[in-house]
């Protein structure tokens, strides 16, 4: 085969003059929402509220690539970043939601059950990724992603004076810098056996860091804190599908976590939970009917929230689904 066939055949999906329009365009239209919907107080998540009044914006360029080299390959990359509304605006998004295959639409990255809404914050994300298809009907994939957060928010704290015998109190505010970053390697292996079973396994490893630093406290009074965790997530399954329409499922997830640097210490968690799906649709899928029985061993968990997870049931749960297509 020639050099000049090998071109021909190798694509690259991706043309960055309409991309930089379109980040063009989009920074505009971003720039104009954010300074408009983050010109409010300063403060209004924890008491004190402060009536001062914060402005921010960036420029949040986004790129992307999906390149393949062959009709069986695939490999994928982005890079974003994004700028947070104030509450309910961190749910409504002018961007894109996806860049070459990869979820950029995020509500927040800084998790809320550890921080709360932080309007305003900074989103930054790196991903490379690669798919390959298999003449025995086997399928892997293997992804990579970075994800950083930067925010600043006012905590209320209450500053003693001394008058007297008796000292006063008066509420304040201080600013709470945070920094988020997450690495995560996602790997996904599956099997077609035939015309109607498939086999699957889907295993993330991720790392989560949150700093934390006031800025008018001494460090003395309250240090900087550098919290980790570490997750590790498998998901096991086998689907069976009958040309009549009857189908089910099996599913296996483990799950186990580690933390770090917590005073005093975090313990981790690691359990197996283990769902069964059977079920009936019709032909081209006008209606679908599902009966589900989750978290067969009524096995709780403790995660820490530092890591993001899908929410599973903590006891065993019976589930009924009907799709209706119109």
């Amino acid at each position: 085969m020639s050099n000049g066939s090998m071109l021909i055949r190798s694509t690259i999906a991706i043309s960055f003059g309409a991309m930089l329009a379109l980040s063009a365009v989009l920074g505009r239209a971003a720039h104009r929402r954010n300074r408009k919907m983050l010109a409010g107080s300063q403060n209004v998540s924890s008491p004190p509220t402060s009536g001062n009044s914060v402005e921010k914006d960036q420029f949040s360029p986004k790129a992307g690539f999906i390149w393949s080299p062959d009709k069986m390959t695939s490999v994928r990359g982005a890079y974003t970043r994004s700028l947070g509304g104030l509450f309910y605006d961190q749910s409504v998004r002018l961007e894109p939601s996806q860049v070459a295959g990869f979820n950029q639409a995020f509500r927040s990255l800084i998790p809320e059950s550890v921080s709360g809404p932080i309007p305003g914050s900074s989103f930054e994300t790196f991903h490379i990724g690669g798919e390959r298809k298999f003449k025995s009907n086997t399928y892997i994939g293997l992804d990579a992603e970075l994800l950083k957060s930067d925010a600043t928010q006012g905590v209320g704290v209450l500053e003693f004076t001394e008058a007297g015998v008796t000292p006063n109190a008066t509420p304040a505010t201080v600013a709470q810098d945070l920094s988020f970053e997450e690495k995560s390697l996602t790997f996904n292996l599956n099997q077609l056996l035939g015309e109607e079973w498939a086999l699957g396994a889907r295993y993330r490893l991720s790392e989560a860091k949150l700093d934390t630093h006031y800025q008018d406290i001494p460090g003395t009074l309250a240090p900087n804190v550098s919290n980790r965790a570490i997750l590790h997530q498998l998901n096991l399954f086998t689907i069976f599908n009958h040309r009549s329409g009857f189908f089910a499922e099996a599913q296996g997830l483990w799950m186990a976590q580690s933390n770090q640097s917590y005073h005093p210490d975090l313990p981790g968690d690691e359990f197996w939970q283990v769902n069964l799906f059977a079920g009936y649709r019709l032909a081209r899928r006008r209606a679908e009917l599902t009966l589900g029985l989750l978290n067969l061993a009524n096995q709780n968990y403790r995660l820490n929230p530092l890591n993001p997870y899908p929410e599973l049931p903590r006891h065993r749960t019976l589930t009924l689904a009907f799709r209706l297509n119109l």
